[in-house]
């Protein structure tokens, strides 16, 4: 009887400590490339214990295109 009770409180014991039910997490990254401009969207999905769904949504844009130097003016006109 007296295992049998250690037992018990043994199991019970480790219910308790045991944290609860945690929900799911799923991401996603995808990334794009066009004429000099990158593109990057990064996604979290969390869904909790209770059914409740939340989205974070990270963009990082790049632009490598070249541009024009501002200190260099055209003038309109050729200098021959």
């Amino acid at each position: 009887m007296t295992r049998s009770l250690l037992l018990a409180l043994a199991a019970g014991a480790s219910l308790l400590a045991a944290p609860a039910a945690a929900g799911n997490t799923s991401s996603n990254s995808s990334s794009n490339s066009s004429n000099g401009v990158h593109t990057r969207v990064d996604t979290i999905v969390r869904d909790d214990d209770r059914g409740r769904r939340s989205t974070q949504e990270r963009r990082i844009y790049r632009d490598e295109r070249q541009r024009p130097d501002p200190r260099r003016r055209d003038r309109g006109y050729d200098d021959d």
